[in-house]
């Protein structure tokens, strides 16, 4: 199943400021561990420098035309063609995980099934967006509220409407 995992701001959609997440919670971080636990990350090169790399019980694939081939904790493919040829076949779930550039292009995948969006309500500046998407494609299927360090925050999970 490939599925998009995103922390965004509400309502702003800010994804990132200066190569960074804007904010700091814990829980969230355990939360995205969990649930990608044990599947492919799909990250662009700027957002696979911002991860503590090795991610345990995860493996890191970047789709990058700068990096070289092979890094010590992850694979990189240098166009989209090669990046979907080896996810074709791949047991594993896949979770695209960012950036702003990298989502857009996972949205317009018809093989992307599920978006697991979690809203922070925080006011906070940026420089980077989660894109718009075409919300009559997508149903929410659940969600549930949490609060970290006084931050309440939801997390969503959307599937793809049968087309």
């Amino acid at each position: 199943m490939w599925s998009l995992i995103a922390a965004l701001s509400y309502p702003q959609r800010i994804i990132g400021k200066e190569g960074k997440l804007p904010w700091h919670l814990p829980l969230e971080l355990r939360l995205f561990r969990q649930q990608t636990w044990g599947g492919i990350l799909v990250v662009g090169r700027r957002t696979l420098e911002t991860l503590p790399l090795p991610l345990p019980g995860r493996d890191v694939w970047v789709l990058s035309h700068s990096l070289a081939p092979q890094g010590d904790y992850y694979r990189v493919f240098p166009n989209p063609e090669s990046l979907l040829q080896a996810l074709s076949d791949v047991p594993k779930p896949v979770f695209f995980a960012g950036g702003a550039s990298l989502y857009a292009w996972a949205l317009q995948l018809p093989q992307l099934q599920k978006m697991f969006l979690t809203w922070v309500f925080l006011s906070v500046e940026g420089d980077t967006f989660f894109p718009f998407f075409a919300e009559h494609e997508w149903s929410l299927q659940r969600w549930e509220l949490f609060t970290d360090k006084g931050i309440p925050f939801i997390r969503a999970e959307y599937e793809r409407n049968s087309r």
